[in-house]
């Protein structure tokens, strides 16, 4: 059916006559969703089935490792 209706607007351009009516898409009223929110929560929920605590226990745990790493000492010219 696309296939028919971009064939018009091709022969009404080349015929230079006006374009065919488009119908437009209905407006979709959807609930909008905050997709890291929902992220978090299902990674949470997984770590807990599996036993592996609280999320930000693992954050605390990541930072110290971080925090550990010596500092790059400067180049010298």
């Amino acid at each position: 059916m696309r296939g028919s209706r971009l064939a018009k607007v091709i022969e009404a351009k080349r015929e230079d006559r006006r374009l065919p009516e488009v119908a437009e898409p209905a407006e979709h009223a959807g609930e909008v969703l905050d997709l890291m929110a929902a992220l978090r929560e299902s990674v949470s929920k997984a770590k807990t089935a599996r036993g592996e605590g609280d999320v930000r226990e693992s954050e605390k745990t990541q930072a110290k490792k971080t925090a550990r790493k010596p500092a790059r000492k400067p180049r010298s010219a």
